[in-house]
């Protein structure tokens, strides 16, 4: 019997050759695969850091406008300070015989509190998101998240002290001190006046306490009117007491707000740092 072996030899050739040819497919395939998911990763990443790049310029816009409301509501606790001193002054001097509508507006406004407006937009976005995992700095995330919770016992629990303080005491007596229309009046101001007032943008366009009082409709109080509202203060056992704790929550709301600004302050310069070293 004859064996042919050069066509058994040319089979096993023919697929050897194909078997290699096959590996040879398969390994184009898989490193086009991996050179795929490597492109599509690195991709990922850069839109990632770009992303992260944005959140960090929008939460330093929201701070840099925490810093100019926060700094205006702490000069406009100061103002209030001075305006209860003089309504104190006038409390105690038996010959004080201020302007009928000075006296109304300044006993008004002894019991008024400002209060800043906090940009959260960008902080909620990022933990509704789960966006937070892109800031990769976890020393400014921890400096992050200590600013937010500062702010909310600092000055959202305290303003919610501050206007139950309010409302409870020392509005209610001037309910006692103040006729209704002239209240009425004193608290009517000029709606652009209190818009500039209540933003206290960095545009130089904000308005002070003292325009918000120039903008108010004339008072109309006569000399009567304000010998009457004095002999009610003096009279009235709560009111000097009232009015002396308004000077103490516009003494405590300067100095939180002051604190609140030197973190501000902190976290705008390490967004900074941050931003730089990563668009280098």
């Amino acid at each position: 019997m004859t064996i042919d072996h050069p066509r058994k030899m040319g089979f096993v050739g023919r697929f050897l050759g194909s078997w290699q040819l096959a590996v040879g497919e398969l390994a184009i395939v898989a490193l086009g695969v991996l050179v795929a998911l490597w492109a599509d990763q690195a991709i990922q990443t850069h839109q990632e850091a770009k992303l992260a790049i944005s959140y960090l310029e929008r939460l330093q816009t929201d701070v840099r406008a925490d810093i100019d409301a926060v700094r205006f509501s702490s000069d406009q606790a100061r103002n209030r300070l001075e305006i209860i001193r003089q309504v104190e002054a006038w409390l105690h001097d038996p010959s004080a015989s201020p302007d009928p509508d000075s006296l109304v507006l300044n006993v008004h406004y002894a019991g008024v509190t400002f209060f800043p407006t906090i940009s959260r937009f960008t902080i909620e976005e990022l933990k509704s998101t789960g966006d937070l995992r892109l800031l990769k700095n976890k020393e400014l995330k921890r400096q992050i998240a200590d600013y937010y919770n500062q702010i909310g016992l600092q000055i959202e629990q305290w303003i919610g002290a501050s206007e139950a303080g309010n409302i409870e005491t020392y509005f209610r007596e001037t309910a006692f001190v103040l006729e209704p229309e002239f209240r009425i009046r004193a608290g009517t101001i000029d709606p652009a006046v209190l818009q500039r007032f209540l933003t206290s943008t960095s545009d130089g366009k904000s308005s002070s306490i003292v325009d918000v009082l120039d903008s108010t409709v004339k008072i109309g109080a006569t000399r009567a009117d304000a010998d009457l509202m004095l002999n009610r203060m003096r009279t009235r056992s709560n009111f000097e007491g009232y009015l002396r704790n308004g000077m103490y929550w516009a003494h405590l709301s300067a100095q939180l707000l002051d604190g609140v600004e030197i973190s501000a302050e902190a976290l705008n310069g390490a967004i900074s740092q941050e931003l730089d070293g990563l668009t280098r």
